[in-house]
C-alpha cells in the first residue's frame, strides 16, 4: 500500500486493485486462503446436483446426505466473458436451506440485468455485458460443486 492508496494525495485515493479484493483476488491469483469466502462448518454433509438453467433462472438440488439436521448456504457465482475484463467469478446470489437428514430441497437463483452488468466509467452507468457467462454453484468461493453456462 502506498500513500496514493491511503490516505490519498490531495484528497484523492487511487484504487489500483480495482475489483480484485477479497475472494476475487484469491480466485484471480489462484491463492488458497485459510477459509474461503462463504465457508461454513456443519455436522452433516450436503450433495449438490441437477444444475438447470432456464432463461435467467438457475436451480439445483441440495440434499442433506448426513445423519443430522443442518443448514447449507448454496452460492451462485458468474464468470463474465473474458472480453469484459472482470475477476474470474463474482457472487450473484445465495440461499439458506434448512434440511433434515435425508431431505432434499431446490435452490433457486433469479438473475436480472444488474447480474450481467459492469460499471461503465464513461457513461457513469451500469452496462449489460452480452455473451456467454460461466455459472458456478457451490458451498463457498473455493468449493464449487456445479458448473454450467448462461447467456445474456
Amino acid at each position: 500500500m502506498t500513500q496514493e492508496n491511503w490516505p490519498g494525495i490531495n484528497g484523492y485515493s487511487m484504487y489500483t486493485e480495482r475489483l480484485l479484493i477479497g475472494y476475487r483476488w484469491y480466485n484471480a491469483h489462484k491463492a488458497a486462503p485459510a477459509y474461503a469466502f462463504g465457508h461454513g462448518l456443519s455436522y452433516t454433509t450436503f450433495k449438490y446436483s441437477d444444475l438447470t438453467v432456464t432463461g435467467r433462472t438457475v436451480t439445483c438440488k441440495i440434499a442433506n446426505v448426513g445423519g443430522v439436521f443442518g443448514s447449507e448456504v448454496p452460492q451462485l457465482y458468474l464468470g463474465f466473458p473474458t472480453s469484459a475484463g472482470e475477476p474470474p467469478m463474482q457472487l450473484k446470489g445465495f440461499s439458506k436451506l434448512h434440511l433434515a437428514a435425508g431431505e432434499t430441497a431446490t435452490a433457486t437463483f433469479t438473475l436480472d440485468d444488474r447480474s450481467f452488468s459492469i460499471w461503465d466509467v464513461n457513461s457513469h452507468a451500469w452496462t449489460v455485458v452480452k455473451g456467454q457467462f460461466s455459472v458456478f454453484v457451490g458451498a463457498s468461493s473455493a468449493d464449487i460443486r456445479l458448473t454450467g453456462t448462461i447467456s445474456s
